[in-house]
Formats: structure tokens, C-alpha cells, sequence
């Protein structure tokens, strides 16, 4: 049996680097600034509950006690990885893969940004492109509309507090707790209407998903300066520790195809990222335990 390297098809395993000064990162994006405040980077996110500028709706306590327990095990997907990523990557401008505690520029998921579509119609979802499930599973809690902190947006010459919508598919067990895939879909703009992302939302809380199903999709704003902005974040959640993991999950093709995208995304300071969706992960953001290889 032949082990892989380090960064492996899907996973890296831990090790060090030193920060390179003037090395080209990713755009500060209002997850970054919101997570900083928040200080979620340690992978405790709010509680769940009404707050002022959030609409979210999670499936009942019951549903989510039974589910778990026909999971599988997240381990099981070492062996029994994922061909279906989360969107077309033909309609993938750029994007980057999670980039762990230990990279130069941390950041508790990955992200795809879009290629503007043809004639884009908000009255008509379908118009825009489209989010999978990336595996089976169930729909654990739907973000209908949360607003992220206020902050100077160039693109408009003024302050703004834009709004997200989002996905939470339960997919695995370990431990006995869920395992999450989060969707964060982010146009970057202030709809001025808490259900204008409804129609993107094409699934229920505890609704129950095969690979493949359209779960959502993607709005994408007019002014294209936004548009270059508007982006899917997406991770793993460990339901038990609350902590971030990297959504190590897909098929080596899959990661390849992805690794194309990247452009100027695809460096941490002087070094070209593997092909990879973790990179420079700290223990805890393994989901499969510390020092774990994928072996083909």
C-alpha cells in the first residue's frame, strides 16, 4: 500500500510554516471580518436563536436525535469519498481550498467564487447556478436571511451590513454527534427584504437529500463589482466540539478540477498549494484524527 504525501487528494496532515510578508492572499471577504469579531476562528459559533437580523429555522431536536444514528461514520469517507462537488466547476471563476490554523492566512473554509451568468433573472432561480448536496444526508438548519457586520464597501462608497443565506446538511456521525457540511452563500449585498433569498432556498429543515439534489441557488447581484465578490464558504462542523474542520470529503478528480480554479488563490505566501481541500490543517480542523493519510 502506497501512502500519499503530506497533502493528500482531500487532506493534509499537520505541519508548520512561517508567514511571508507580502504574500498574495485571498480578498478579506465579511465572513473574515465577522469571524474575527466574533472570534469564531476558534470554531465556536452564536448560538442558534433569534437575533436581530437573522431568520433561521433548524430541524427539531427529535428529528436531528434519530437521524444521526443513520449516519455513517465520517471515517468512512477515507475510503468512500464524494464525486459531486458542491457546484458546477464550470461556472467556478476562482476559488481556494480551506486553509488550516497552520497556513500563513487562516480561514475556516473554502470558498468558489462565480462566472457572472448569461442573462440572470431574480424572478427566476433557475437563472442561477446551482448548489448540491454533496453527499446524502439532511437538511440539520436553513439560514433564510443573517446579516453580517457593518463595513465600508468600495464598490458602493458607504457603510453597509450585507446579508447571507445558507445551508447545514447533517452528513456523518462521529463520536455519536453529527457531522455538518455548511453552505454560506454570500451575495454581498443588503436585499432590503429578509425573505428575498427564499426562492434561492429549494430545501426544508429536516428534509431528507440524495448526492446530487439542486438544494440551492447562488444569487448573484447586478453591479458587478459585487458579483466579483458573491462566493459559497464551505466546511465541515463537529456537532460535539463546535469546532471548524476541512471539508476533506471529494473524489481526487473532484480536487483536482477544483485546484485548476484557484489562480492567485492557489499560493500560501511563496508555496503552490497541492492539490488538496486542507491545507496546513491543526489537529482538531482533521476530521478523520491527527496524522490520519489517505492510502490509494
Amino acid at each position: 500500500m502506497k501512502t500519499l504525501p503530506a497533502c493528500a487528494f482531500g487532506l493534509i496532515v499537520v505541519f508548520s510554516c512561517s508567514t511571508t510578508p507580502g504574500a498574495e492572499r485571498a480578498p478579506r471577504t465579511e465572513q473574515d471580518r465577522t469571524t474575527s469579531s466574533r472570534n469564531e476562528n476558534r470554531g465556536r459559533p452564536p448560538p442558534n436563536g433569534p437575533r436581530a437580523g437573522r431568520r433561521s429555522v433548524s430541524a427539531s431536536p427529535e428529528l436531528r436525535r434519530t437521524a444521526v444514528r443513520e449516519l455513517p461514520e465520517m471515517r468512512s469517507f477515507l475510503t468512500k469519498t464524494s464525486d459531486r462537488f458542491l457546484v458546477d466547476l464550470d461556472v467556478v471563476r476562482i476559488g481556494h481550498p480551506y486553509m488550516g490554523r497552520n497556513s500563513n492566512r487562516p480561514h475556516t473554509g473554502g470558498h468558489v467564487y462565480f462566472k457572472t451568468p448569461a442573462k440572470p433573472d431574480p424572478r427566476k432561480p433557475s437563472t442561477y447556478p446551482a448548489i448540491y448536496a454533496v453527499v446524502d444526508g439532511f437538511v440539520s438548519r436553513i439560514d433564510y436571511s443573517f446579516k453580517l457586520r457593518e463595513m465600508y464597501e468600495p464598490a458602493l462608497r458607504k457603510r453597509v451590513a450585507n446579508y447571507r443565506y445558507g445551508v447545514t446538511l447533517a452528513i456523518a456521525q462521529k463520536e455519536g454527534a453529527a457531522v455538518h457540511f455548511h453552505y454560506s452563500i454570500e451575495p454581498f449585498i443588503d436585499p432590503e427584504d429578509e425573505q428575498f433569498y427564499d426562492r434561492f432556498l429549494l430545501v426544508k429543515p429536516g428534509q431528507r437529500v440524495k448526492k446530487g439534489d439542486v438544494i440551492a441557488r447562488m444569487y448573484i447581484p447586478p453591479n458587478e463589482k459585487l458579483a466579483q465578490k458573491s462566493h459559497v464558504h464551505f466546511n465541515l462542523m463537529n456537532t460535539k466540539t463546535r469546532r471548524f474542520m476541512a471539508p476533506v470529503i471529494f473524489s481526487e478528480q473532484v480536487v483536482e478540477r477544483f485546484r485548476v480554479t484557484w489562480g492567485r488563490f492557489g499560493m500560501d505566501g511563496k508555496t503552490t498549494l497541492p492539490a488538496c481541500m486542507g491545507y496546513q490543517l491543526a489537529p482538531d480542523e482533521n476530521p478523520f484524527g491527527m496524522g490520519s493519510k489517505k492510502t490509494r
